[in-house]
């Protein structure tokens, strides 16, 4: 007999019709919203030629594409972003605007999502492009659309975080000769992820002004009020573009804060998205039952000149998949904070260094089989969950903050913000090797290891060819009974190796153990989540 579940996919899913009845609705009320600001309906192709998005910059991450081959040779794609076949439609049929166009959609995008994280390959995307206006009042008619669809929907409890694509871009543009593309891309995703420790370690690295490095290095936490934030971000402006970035975002919070819209308003002038074509007002919309970002935004002037074409351009879209989720989620956002550990040496380090702050939990015992404890006044809760899911835990906000180890989120690539270097749990990810292995010009390096998605990164940055053999046991034993040449694993003091007749002959990258912080958590509770980082980040 065929097992029926066989035949649906990982990342999708059947939608029965009370399900679609309600998406529907949803998109019913959000689409009225578009229509009555004069956003007319339209749709581009499913699929479209890889070409479109391989020539743009830091668009899509070419993994996250679904490849087919067209009958003439060509690549296609499933479409994996509405914004850019938008802009190229618009490209392709006008040189210039007479008037502005205001478009709106509501299209499937399809993505190689981490299943691991229950993402989905297919989900649908609403939004609306304006184009042909530069003005801040596009840009504030934007956010405004935005906040107007989802409160309409019933999502009155979300907060907008704004800022400015060319605050980041003005401060690369003062080190264009001082370091170069790779490097400014490395800085744009750790400035993007808050991976304050990895920023701190890159930047130890680079020949580069004192002065240059304090602004990068204070870039992740400039988030908060409006006010507060641009003032900083202000005095931190080191040319004309920064400066200008920053009197953009209060010119458009006034425009918003007029239409009674201000109360939704944050700043975050370290914000920069891993799409490339932004190159001004940006901004990411939060839920308060939800721990994912329900939509993003901004100003992509520049993706139309890589078009060839000056036509100004802002716009946004919403996750329907993930406001669906919302929608039907009973969960309510628990004022209580909660931090995941991994039961084990970390986790007591952890509850001491807590404890030092201040932060007790009484009914703790380590040798309870409870999985749950809270502190003395019932404002922190600790979980303890499987430490290779404490960033699972956090990502997807059931809970706020954790402690992992830096090889976890290294493998694991976990959409948290890395914010501290606890500065215990030491140990480095290493090469190792028979003594007196030697490489085989030419020959395809055979790698054993637990930590498949460290080794191949670590290779292919290096450009070298490699068979990976996942094993879960005593990873040693692979170049010693011939299975593999060369181990990449986690060594601590290196007597295994020696014990086993190995030894490291590369050193990947010294790990730790972070405090990681959803990212919804960090806006949504930003006073209590703050709050711990700072008094954490003092006992260094």
């Amino acid at each position: 007999m065929v097992k029926i579940s066989n035949f649906i996919p990982e990342g999708v899913e059947d939608i029965n019709s009370a399900q679609y009845g309600e998406i529907e609705k949803m998109q019913g009320i959000i689409g009225d919203v578009f229509k009555s600001l004069k956003y007319q309906q339209i749709q581009t192709p499913t699929f479209e030629y890889y070409d479109l998005f391989a020539g743009i910059d830091m668009a899509i991450d070419k993994d996250q594409m679904y490849k087919i081959i067209d009958t003439n040779g060509k690549i296609l794609v499933l479409r994996p972003d509405a914004t850019i076949p938008i802009a190229r439609m618009v490209a392709t049929n006008y040189d210039v605007l007479d008037e502005p166009q205001k478009y709106m959609y509501f299209s499937n995008v399809f993505r190689n999502s981490d299943f691991r994280a229950g993402g989905k390959r297919e989900f649908i995307q609403a939004g609306i492009e304006y184009f042909g206006d530069a003005s801040s009042s596009a840009d504030a008619e934007v956010i405004c659309t935005a906040i107007q669809a989802l409160t309409a929907c019933g999502f009155n409890q979300l907060k907008v975080e704004l800022g400015d694509a060319n605050f980041f871009n003005g401060l690369m543009d003062s080190l264009e000769d001082k370091i170069d593309k790779e490097t400014k891309n490395d800085i744009r995703i750790l400035v993007e992820s808050k991976n304050s420790p990895g920023l701190a370690s890159l930047l130890k690295t680079l020949a580069i002004e004192e002065k240059y490095k304090d602004v990068l290095l204070k870039l992740p936490f400039l988030y908060g009020p409006i006010d507060q934030m641009t003032d900083l971000a202000e005095s931190l402006s080191l040319n004309d573009m920064m400066r200008e970035s920053v009197e953009d975002v209060r010119h458009i919070y006034r425009q918003i804060e007029e239409k009674g819209l201000g109360q939704y308003i944050y700043a975050d002038m370290g914000l920069v998205n891993h799409l490339d074509y932004y190159s001004g007002m940006i901004f990411k919309i939060y839920l308060q039952n939800t721990g994912l970002i329900v939509g993003s935004g901004g100003r992509y002037d520049g993706l139309m000149r890589k078009f060839g074409k000056k036509i100004p351009a802002t716009g946004f879209g919403l996750n329907m998949d993930v406001l669906f989720e919302a929608l039907q989620s009973e969960r309510k956002q628990e004022q209580i904070l909660k931090i995941a550990l991994g039961k084990g040496r970390l986790a007591e380090i952890t509850l001491e260094k807590l404890k030092a702050i201040g932060i007790h939990f009484p009914d703790y015992d380590k040798n309870s089989r409870k999985l749950i404890f809270d502190d003395g006044e019932g404002k922190i809760r600790i979980v303890f969950v499987k430490a290779g899911d404490v960033d699972i835990y956090v990502e997807k906000g059931a809970c706020d903050l954790g402690v992992a180890g830096k090889d976890t989120l290294m493998e694991s690539n976990s959409d948290v913000y890395e914010m501290l270097d606890l500065g215990y749990g030491k140990c480095r990810f290493a090469i190792a090797a028979m003594i007196g292995f030697e490489k085989t010009a030419h020959k395809k390096i055979r790698v054993a290891t637990k930590y498949p998605n460290v080794a191949k990164n670590y290779y292919e940055k290096k450009g070298l060819p490699i068979e990976i053999i996942k094993i879960n046991g005593s990873v040693e034993l692979a170049p010693i009974m011939g299975l593999s040449d060369v181990i990449v694993d986690i060594v601590e003091t290196g007597t295994t190796l020696k014990e086993n007749g190995l030894e490291i002959i590369e050193t990947i990258e010294d790990v730790s153990a972070r405090l990681i912080v959803n990212r919804v958590s960090l806006k949504i509770k930003q006073e209590a989540v703050t709050t711990i980082i700072n008094a954490l980040r003092r006992q260094d």
